[in-house]
């Protein structure tokens, strides 16, 4: 077999498999695993209380799904999508960031559906591309992250059960891996309500009955703009530069910041959830050589 086919092969195995994610908290201690395959094709959504239109994702679908006082608005691009043009956004690993842009977040609660049923829940980072009065969520690869390990609903009711958000960066005087606080801890509460609320009101002709999807039920109402790199000075010259990881905890400890520095069979035992990405500064969008359409009004390319 031709070895330049052999490579690309090996590169989607390596893709595939880095999209698996782990389900803790489960009967006897069980760990299940979904792979890749599945989840490069979860449908992802954005769950918000009624609101002027105008806030709306500039790049989602036309059609939307809603409840009486929730509405969901697909993510374009992300799973089995319609849309020309778009790349996938989801991944369990990083987080691109182009030169060009100023990227913001906010915590989430993720929550996945399958076949229509409340499956697994997870701490989620709803990321955003502020343009022209509007929003991009999809602005290109690896732009929306979802958790690498999930936990159930039984252990997500824990009354201990709370969300913790943190950024860990190399400290360039001595090497060590430094933590801070991203988001302030938050317990669920409210936004199991508002999950509780929009499935007793799901159509049952809701796309979510069908297949897997990823629902985000943000904790907060506010975007906050997410810790900006410093300058380098070949920065036009960068290709792709590590600047620091997001590590998002769900959890019943009390401390997650404790969890840090555990070993990964804690994490698992204690059935925490977590979503783990490296922050990637990456070549200015309209300097790629192969900008999909879609992308070209973000990046004011033509």
């Amino acid at each position: 077999m031709d070895t330049f086919l052999l490579l690309l092969m090996a590169m989607l195995i390596s893709s595939i498999s880095a999209f698996s994610i782990q389900i803790v908290g489960l009967p006897g201690g069980k760990v299940e695993s979904l792979p890749g395959m599945y989840v490069n094709s979860f449908r992802r959504w954005i769950a918000e209380e009624e609101k002027d239109v105008s806030d709306t994702d500039n790049n989602a679908e036309m059609n939307s799904c809603a409840s009486n006082t929730i509405k969901i608005e697909p993510i374009a691009g992300a799973g089995v999508s319609i849309d020309e043009g778009w790349v996938n956004p989801t991944s369990t690993a990083d987080l691109f960031w182009p030169l060009d842009v100023k990227l913001q977040g906010r915590p989430a609660l993720n929550v996945m559906f399958r076949q229509g049923v409340l499956s697994y829940i997870s701490p989620g980072l709803d990321v955003r591309v502020p343009h022209n009065g509007g929003s991009w969520r999809n602005y290109g690869m690896n732009s929306q992250p979802i958790a690498r390990q999930w936990t159930s609903l039984e252990i997500a009711m824990e009354q201990m059960f709370h969300i913790e958000s943190f950024i860990l960066q190399t400290d360039s005087t001595d090497g060590d891996i430094k933590h801070t606080t991203l988001f302030d801890s938050m317990d669920i509460k409210n936004a199991l309500q508002k999950v509780a609320t929009f499935i007793g009101e799901i159509d049952p002709l809701s796309p979510l009955n069908s297949g897997f999807h990823i629902v985000s039920f943000p904790l907060i109402d506010r975007f906050s703009d997410l810790p900006c790199p410093s300058q380098t000075d070949n920065e036009d010259e960068i290709e792709s530069e590590e600047i620091y990881k997001i590590v998002m905890l769900g959890t019943s400890e009390p401390f997650g910041s404790k969890l840090l520095d555990m070993d990964e069979d804690i994490l698992v035992m204690s059935s925490t959830s977590a979503l783990e990405v490296v922050c990637t500064r990456t070549i200015s969008g309209k300097d790629s050589e192969y900008l999909p359409l879609p992308y070209k009004p973000l990046y004011a390319v033509g």
